[in-house]
């Protein structure tokens, strides 16, 4: 190998180190919202191209100095890898192959750790650069097997979000891993230097591997830039939303519904204005996207949009209404997403106690949702419908083969068509099995807009105005 590409081997380790720093920071700073990013799409394909190069040249470097088990190894875990890649690629944008994750992510750990023990144990465990490399590859491998393994029998949700900073404090340890190799190929490079002070350099290879590394450079810190630019302004608008939702609480009443068997439900209550005990009022359910920890009650209701709409002070006067906000647990959700925790029904256990306490127009109830909320909304009147005057669901999906229950409940849904979030197909498919079920359901859809449009929504001309006006017979 000439000194050229020890050069770039360096340059690649360096950046791929460079990436997963960054990749492990906001990682921590946004959690999983990070995949949804506008531009992880783009900082995703220079991440695993620059991870690719960097194990192409290894494997090329193995090969020369005929390091056979660290070179077989190594493209067992470098296809590994990209097999993680496509996988994830195809979750985040297609929304397919999600029961491939946990498989992949397991082939992934235990190639990594074989490769790991090659490094330590096979001749290249002579060289100490790169026995450090495999002694600081194996136990971060074994940690996050143990962490994946014991997610998937674990059914706490606490016991999940400590495995799952433990995964990703031990994924940015991980980094560390690209510094042992550079150091190894650092003392290799000044004795390449001196071994061939009398050879010719090879200039064009030497010229075309330093654009190679420029090139690499260039595109990681363009989208490097990007994405945090990004996470800035995710952070920025999640603490801005999370004042409001404080602000939210202290207009609502915390309340707890506690059913026959024990479950227990949190939930916000906001009565009409100038409540008077002998009419009847609509009720309007607003579901949150929340599902922040459990200690936190306040988050737990954030993305409860409608009711800050309808409680402002001229909404109140124009619509007097219950505003009913419930808490959505951690781990959970409100039904309408496969494989995934619902309190759906006692829900509805909550909504039905209401009736005997306070004088709600039970032909006049209604449900709204954002996200999580929106699968929620369809959710519930799917299977509920007998509860429901009308619907709004924003940005959300349910089961087409439940339409046909849902035919005479006047909906409303609105979707942005780029939401990279929750597919736009979510919405449309819904609306197409109503209309064909005989449906005459309302649909807006807003061209060029993502997932974050309730703005767009809230500000559509007679919303709340169309849905006080239904009435269940």
């Amino acid at each position: 190998m000439n000194k050229g590409l020890y050069s770039l081997l360096i340059c690649f380790l360096g950046l791929s180190a460079a990436c997963g720093v960054l990749q492990g920071i906001l990682g921590l700073l946004l959690g999983t919202q990070i995949f949804f990013l506008e531009s992880f799409v783009g900082w995703f394909w220079v991440a695993n191209i620059i991870s690719l190069s960097m194990s192409v040249l290894l494997l090329k470097y193995f090969h020369y100095r005929k390091y056979w088990f660290a070179f077989f190894t190594g493209a067992i875990s470098a296809i590994a890898n990209s097999c993680y890649a496509v996988v994830i690629y195809a979750i985040i944008v297609a929304r397919k192959l999600e029961t491939f994750r946990i498989p992949v992510v397991l082939l992934v750990i235990g190639a990594g750790i074989v490769y790991a023990a090659g490094l330590i144990f096979s001749s290249t465990g002579k060289r100490p650069w790169l026995k450090a490399a495999g002694i600081l590859t194996l136990p971060i491998g074994l940690v996050l097997g143990s962490t994946v393994i014991w997610s998937l029998s674990s059914p706490s949700f606490q016991m999940m979000s400590i495995l799952e900073t433990i995964s990703q404090w031990t994924s940015m340890a991980a980094c560390l891993i690209p510094i042992s190799f550079i150091m190894h190929f650092l003392s290799e490079r000044r004795m390449v230097k001196t071994e061939n002070a009398g050879i010719s350099r090879q200039g064009f290879s030497e010229n075309i591997m330093g654009q190679a590394g420029i090139v690499a450079i260039i595109c990681t810190l363009i989208f490097g830039v990007k994405m945090a630019a990004e996470s800035y302004s995710s952070l920025y608008w999640s603490k801005w939303n999370f004042e409001k939702t404080k602000e939210l609480a202290q207009l609502f009443e915390a309340r707890t519904f506690v059913n026959r068997k024990g479950d227990v439900l949190l939930y916000r209550l906001l009565k009409p204005l100038d409540y008077d005990s002998s009419k009847k009022y609509p009720l309007v359910v607003s579901l949150p996207y929340g599902g922040q920890p459990a200690t936190d009650t306040i988050r737990q209701i954030e993305g409860a949009a409608a009711a800050e709409m309808l409680s402002s002070d001229l909404n109140r006067k124009k619509y007097p209404a219950f505003l009913f906000i419930p808490n959505c647990p951690p781990g959970s959700g409100w039904g309408g997403i496969p494989n995934y925790p619902s309190v759906d029904s006692l829900v509805y256990e909550a909504i039905q106690s209401l009736d005997s306490q306070f004088g709600i127009d039970v032909k006049r109830r209604y449900v709204t949702g954002i996200s999580r909320g929106g699968y929620g909304t369809w959710h519930f009147i799917c299977t509920r419908p007998d509860l429901f005057a009308a619907a709004i669901p924003v940005c959300g999906g349910g089961d087409p083969k439940l339409a046909q229950g849902i035919v005479n409940v006047p909906v409303w849904a609105f979707h942005g068509e780029k939401d990279k979030n929750v597919p736009v197909s979510g919405s449309r498919d819904m609306i197409s099995a109503i209309t064909k079920a005989g449906g005459n359901p309302k649909y807006t859809e807003f061209p060029d807009e993502g997932h974050n449009i309730w703005n767009q929504v809230s500000s559509t001309p007679d919303l709340w105005g169309w849905m006080f006006a239904q009435k269940r017979e």
